[in-house]
């Protein structure tokens, strides 16, 4: 058997076996190039215009690849900067913009923000039925955050457990009706870290680095 025939037999499997790939990476591209201008007919060559396009498509997977590294180096430095600003919270108290609570049978400071003078407010504290379990009214409330501390019992003194929400009805200084976010302050007890970032565990169940409105000094 003729050896140049071999060699070019050989070439040209590895070309289709690279060419059959699902994506092309940097060094199967230029593997490609290669092998191209190693069986271009030499009575017909490849024109310029056509091999300078090539070059150019090469340069941009390179650059496409480079900036992709550099994402992929970016997003894990992000993360390990959220890491350690979550593990600083520790032993601290954060709020939490957020209507819904897991008690796990500790008090909890609940409440939530005012833009302005508030006339009358109450808040109320329901169960997975909707069924209103405590609840507190407030008056002649100034602006910003206002709280109110819960021992998690129900009216009748029985520790609460499970998932609870909050409910905020109250009118401003003009009789109006409010529309306002409910608050969660709580201490942060542990740091885990899941699928989607860091996760802070407190007695009002875990919530995400993303969901802190506020740290309390």
């Amino acid at each position: 058997m003729d050896v140049n025939s071999a060699t070019e037999t050989t070439d040209k499997n590895a070309l289709f076996a690279t060419s059959s790939k699902k994506t092309l990476g940097q060094d199967d591209f230029l593997n490609l190039l290669v092998a191209q201008l190693q069986h271009q007919d030499p009575l017909d060559p490849q024109e310029n215009s056509e091999f300078i396009a090539q070059m150019a498509q090469f340069s941009g997977l390179e650059q496409q690849v480079n900036t992709n590294d550099r994402l992929d180096q970016l997003i894990s430095a992000q993360g390990n900067v959220e890491q350690m600003s979550a593990f600083s919270l520790l032993g601290r108290n954060v709020i939490v913009a957020s209507e819904d609570l897991y008690l796990q049978g500790d008090s909890v400071e609940l409440g939530f923000s005012l833009d302005g003078e508030a006339d009358d407010v109450t808040l109320e504290v329901l169960d997975e039925d909707g069924k209103v379990v405590t609840s507190f009214s407030m008056d002649d409330l100034k602006q910003g955050y206002n709280f109110v501390s819960w021992d998690g019992t129900d009216g009748s003194g029985k520790p609460l457990e499970g998932l609870y929400s909050i409910k905020i009805k109250g009118t401003d200084s003009a009789g109006e009706d409010l529309k306002v976010q409910p608050l969660v302050k709580v201490e942060v007890n542990e740091v885990g870290v899941d699928a989607s970032g860091s996760v802070l565990v407190t007695d009002a169940g875990n919530i995400p680095f993303s969901g802190i409105s506020s740290v309390v000094n």
